[in-house]
């Protein structure tokens, strides 16, 4: 049952994103509800995941819902956790997936993500996916039952060149081809360092650097940033790989 002025638990993993100080000033802007914002630091993505979870199931019995807020994703008005907080009084909803606006691919992504108390978190079973911890289902809201409220804030709104090729490098990890489509197509259309910072990324991943330490530290991502450091090799390396994708 939601309370009438809901008690709202939002958990952001922050590796010096550009844009946190942006996300954290509009969750402190949020009007209607009472927020708890914890905060994990600079660590690896599978471990501040799995703390993260333990720290939703130490607090979740003195909340209505949790919502996970990256660090490079800002809301857009101060309504936004009070109008997810709506859709959870549904009967049986214990998750909702709502639209960001994606930088990365100028496009909507299912980028914010809630869940009520009911939800159970286990650590995810492979490193790359350790946001794949959800159990416990009964019904999720997303698609056109949340449409209304998209996008509801931006994702990635001015990424540093790191932050960037960490964008493109997970993506091909993971074989998000059509995501990595949207975004070549993106660079075409507008041109901008940013974007041809996250191509250079996906261009880079190799599937055997899956086996490697991964996230900000991972000896082959540092490895593969620093060579497209080079300005003339990064550009070759793009090119090539928007020809590939188009």
């Amino acid at each position: 049952m939601i309370a009438a002025v809901p008690k709202v638990f939002v958990g952001t993993l922050v590796c010096d994103e550009a844009e946190f100080d942006e996300c954290c000033q509009a969750i402190a802007l949020q009007e209607r509800v009472v927020v708890t914002h914890h905060i994990i630091r600079n660590m690896p993505e599978y471990e501040a995941h799995n703390m993260l979870w333990a720290a939703w199931n130490a607090a979740k019995t003195d909340h209505d819902i949790f919502v996970k807020i990256d660090a490079d994703t800002i809301l857009n008005r101060s309504s936004a956790l009070e109008e997810i907080c709506q859709l959870f009084k549904q009967p049986d909803v214990t998750g909702v997936q709502i639209p960001l606006h994606d930088f990365f691919t100028d496009e909507l992504i299912n980028g914010l993500n809630a869940f009520s108390p009911l939800v159970t978190f286990e650590p995810s079973r492979l490193r790359l996916y350790a946001d794949h911890a959800d159990r416990g289902h009964k019904k999720v809201l997303k698609g056109t039952e949340v449409q209304f409220l998209a996008p509801i804030g931006w994702h990635g709104k001015y990424p540093k060149p790191l932050q960037a090729f960490h964008y493109g490098f997970h993506r091909r990890l993971k074989n998000q081809n059509a995501t990595l489509q949207r975004l070549a197509s993106a660079w075409l259309d507008h041109g901008d360092r940013e974007r041809e910072w996250a191509i250079a990324g996906a261009a880079s991943a190799r599937w055997w650097m899956r086996s490697g330490a991964l996230g900000y530290k991972g000896f082959w991502f540092k490895k593969c940033y620093n060579r497209c450091l080079d300005d003339s090799f990064r550009r070759v390396l793009v090119s090539t790989t928007v020809a590939r994708l188009k």
